[in-house]
């Protein structure tokens, strides 16, 4: 496992200094629509294959996932990959933007790392060894209680249809905890909440390269990751609810009402 990891920071890395050159050399009207509200660049594009060429230099035969290309390969190793996890913000020269690189061993998630490149931030996980941001060992918030709790969260931007019952779902779950962060970055939402900066973390309609990484740093920090029903088909459905344990409960069961 630890080639796997070595090999995706080296991706993440050489990925984040492309990221880095290119900030604000593309304007928000200069990317492409894919979707109602779903950007893309060719900065996306190119992280992605930085990664993906890295990551096929060291392991010619696992199959590789990424959001702007797709598939490619059969194996029972699959790379899962976000080359540019927030990209309406890398557009805006918001600064909160990520690299997510999970690894997937038939149907288990055993190795996510997630890179935030302005601040050269790097947290990962190994299934079984626990959670790391930048060598440290992390754990998610346990012991604050849920009216001090910071979470985070993010609008059904590809969905705005669902805004309405979302917006109900906020109001109960704002009056629950202290406060709610909107950073628009959810592999990164994840990250931290596995190092202990937010209490939990949850959205609607995610797909799995925006999840598979963070879910994992999550659960080796000590936290739990179900879906909306209370279940765990989070990668497959992307709903997702991720953190301490028993305030995951509490938004799962507000969630339950209105989704």
């Amino acid at each position: 496992m630890e080639r796997f990891l070595e090999t995706a920071k080296k991706s993440a890395l050489l990925a984040g200094e492309f990221l880095l050159q290119n900030l604000g050399k593309i304007t928000p009207d200069k990317a492409e629509e894919k979707k109602l509200n779903d950007f893309v660049s060719y900065v996306d594009r190119g992280s992605e294959e930085i990664i993906r060429r890295t990551i096929k230099d060291e392991f010619p035969e696992h199959a590789f996932l990424g959001e702007e290309e797709g598939q490619r390969g059969e194996n029972p190793f699959l790379w899962i990959v976000d080359p540019l996890d927030g990209t309406k913000n890398y557009l805006h020269q918001f600064p909160m933007f990520a690299i997510s690189i999970a690894l997937k061993r038939e149907d288990e998630v055993v190795l996510g790392l997630v890179y935030e490149p302005l601040r050269k931030d790097m947290i990962y996980a190994i299934k079984g060894k626990g959670a790391f941001r930048n060598g440290n060992r992390i754990h998610i918030v346990k012991e604050l209680s849920h009216k001090k709790a910071l979470i985070a969260t993010a609008f059904p931007f590809r969905e705005k249809g669902k805004f309405p019952q979302f917006l109900e779902a906020f109001r109960e779950i704002y009056y629950l905890v202290s406060d709610i962060r909107r950073g628009g970055v959810a592999a990164l939402d994840l990250a931290y909440t596995g190092a202990g900066i937010f209490s939990a973390f949850y959205e609607y309609g995610l797909s799995i390269w925006d999840i598979a990484a963070g879910s994992l740093i999550v659960m080796e920090a000590g936290g739990v990751v179900l879906d909306f029903e209370g279940g765990e088909d989070y990668l497959t459905t992307g709903n997702i609810v991720a953190g301490e344990e028993k305030l995951v409960q509490k938004i799962v069961e507000i969630l339950k009402k209105y989704f």
